[in-house]
């Protein structure tokens, strides 16, 4: 029986509805994602209001609770127990339908650790933080709960921290201060490294300084020196030299390592951890290359560091790693033009005593030389030149390993795969390709950070 007039009516008034509201939900979804590249300072503000955490899961609400009136206490310098919990899920082993890959065994290890850097809680890496934490947590670490630990040069307020123990329980994690103080810092250096601190900084007095400060990296004018934040600076000083010998990491081998605004998209189908640790290796990266070193003074400090470098550094797809590219100071004139390509550092595996030999720390210290809050050489350099001269058979990138997890970050996926999301910010490329994919995180997790 043909349908009524008013029928038809109904129908063609409830599809104009529908629709009405999925353009409204789009307009503000574009519009929020929109300002971050029109005003970071404006989203960062808008993020930084707690009222915005979710009430789900085992999440908390933040109206339910009070301001702290004192700070968490925080490791500083001692060794942390990491081990408290592992009697119980030492030997856990879980196995995945996927036949995709024979990658699926997800094995627990002894000696493993999440880590990664912020700065503090009032800027944009806390809020990305606390939505990496969150994706990785129901990606993978739900099934392994290894320790994580939180570098940050400022002190955590509690109730925050208390909210991120939350979101990755039962897994144990730490907010580990990386720093004396801006000021001790700069009071503990050598006269010659304060020496040349204060002079790249045109200052007499450190007092006049602080994270936020801006001082270029060399005094040389000629040279592109730099100009970000001693924070930044910070970040790549700690994560290319103390990062190794830090006593919080003292008691474990192994170091999945997630930059703040790395952010996982679905469930982990393979076991990164497990298949590195299974094969021995010293370095299992998302990507490579990602930017490269070309400065001849920065080369030439490479070998003089070392008393080795390498010449053509590529990957190579015969042997499923670095190819060995090493050479000594006498061939070094025949490639000194040749720049060196770096690991993208935002996501690695390490084995963390190749990272602490002696060879490996000090080839980095006298890289770095008397420079304190450089820029350059930064974490990436870091990772790869040691990997690239000591190890190259040894470093593996993961796809080619059959390891692929697609992680989001600097608005690509891996590193590799284009982003198709228009604005490119994580905000629009989760609610439109991944939230469906990956509903135990859509339960949970605050998506409120678009990456950078």
């Amino acid at each position: 029986m043909p349908r009524s007039n008013n029928s038809k009516r109904n129908v063609l008034l409830a599809i104009t509805m529908a629709a009405a509201a999925a353009a409204y939900s789009m307009y503000w979804n574009l519009k929020l994602d929109l300002s971050y590249f029109e005003n970071p300072s404006g989203i960062e503000a808008y993020f930084e209001n707690p009222s915005r955490i979710k009430s789900s899961g085992n999440a908390y609400n933040d109206s339910d609770k009070t301001k702290p009136t004192a700070a968490t206490t925080i490791d500083t310098n001692t060794k942390l127990n990491t081990y408290d919990n592992r009697n119980e899920t030492k030997s856990t082993t879980i196995t995945t339908t996927n036949t995709n890959t024979n990658h699926t065994t997800f094995q627990r290890h002894d000696g493993v650790v999440i880590a990664l850097k912020i700065h503090g809680p009032t800027t944009r890496t806390w809020g990305e933080m606390e939505q990496s934490m969150c994706l990785l947590h129901f990606a993978y670490n739900h099934k392994m709960n290894y320790d994580i630990v939180v570098f940050t040069a400022l002190e955590p307020p509690s109730d925050r921290v208390e909210y991120v123990r939350q979101l990755v329980a039962p897994a144990k994690i730490t907010f580990v201060m990386d720093n004396r103080g801006f000021q001790e810092e700069v009071a503990a250096l050598t006269p010659a490294k304060r020496d040349f601190f204060l002079r790249r900084c045109n200052v007499t007095d450190p007092s006049n300084l602080n994270w936020d400060s801006k001082c270029p990296d060399s005094l040389d004018k000629t040279v592109d020196a730099g100009t970000a934040t001693l924070a930044y600076n910070w970040q790549a000083e700690f994560r290319s030299i103390r990062v190794w010998e830090h006593p919080a990491l003292a008691d474990y081998k192994t170091m999945l390592w997630m930059d703040s605004d790395g952010f996982a998209t679905r469930e982990w189908e393979q076991d990164p951890v497990d298949y590195f640790i299974r094969n021995k290796g010293v370095i299992l990266f998302d990507n490579f290359p990602w930017g490269n070193v070309r400065d001849q003074q920065t080369l030439e400090a490479v070998l003089d560091a070392f008393n080795a470098t390498v010449c053509g550094l590529e990957y190579d797809r015969d042997q499923n790693s670095f190819a060995q590219k090493r050479i000594n100071r006498t061939q070094f004139d025949k490639c000194k033009k040749k720049p060196i390509p770096m690991i993208h550092g935002f996501f690695h595996v390490t084995d963390l005593d190749f990272y602490r030999q002696p060879k490996v720390l000090n080839g980095l210290k006298r890289l770095l030389g008397d420079c304190f809050l450089c820029r350059n050489p930064d974490d990436q350099l870091a990772v790869t030149i040691p990997a690239a001269i000591y190890a190259p058979r040894k470093a593996w990138d993961m796809r080619s390993h059959g390891i692929d997890l697609r992680v989001f970050h600097n608005f690509v996926i891996d590193g590799k795969d284009k982003n198709p999301i228009k604005p490119p910010g994580f905000i629009q490329y989760w609610a439109q390709l991944a939230a469906e994919g990956f509903p135990s995180a859509k339960k949970t997790c605050i998506i409120d950070q678009p990456g950078r």
